[in-house]
């Protein structure tokens, strides 16, 4: 028997599909999860900078400083008012 073809990810996909989604629904979920994205650079097995804000591709630099060092962030207090459940 053949093997499958291996399929190619889209281009630019960062992240992969998975089991473990959650819907942030509510500022303090939200601020939870960002909390822990925001230390994952910094802990463990990858230990990349002192401290969230430090690490360049972080987004905790905007939440503590105001600004980014790589591209523009978007507050997620800004998107308390924003359906992102439909296409339109």
């Amino acid at each position: 028997m053949a093997p499958l073809p291996i399929q190619p990810l889209p281009k630019h996909q960062v992240w992969e599909p998975s089991f473990d989604w959650k819907e942030c629904r509510g500022l303090p979920f939200t601020n939870q999860k960002l909390d822990y994205m925001h230390a994952n650079p910094c802990v463990g097995k990858w230990d990349l900078a002192e401290s969230p804000a430090a690490y360049q591709h972080n987004s905790a630099r905007f939440y503590t400083a105001g600004v980014h060092s790589s591209y523009p962030v978007t507050n997620v207090e800004d998107l308390a008012d924003v359906d992102l459940t439909t296409t339109d």
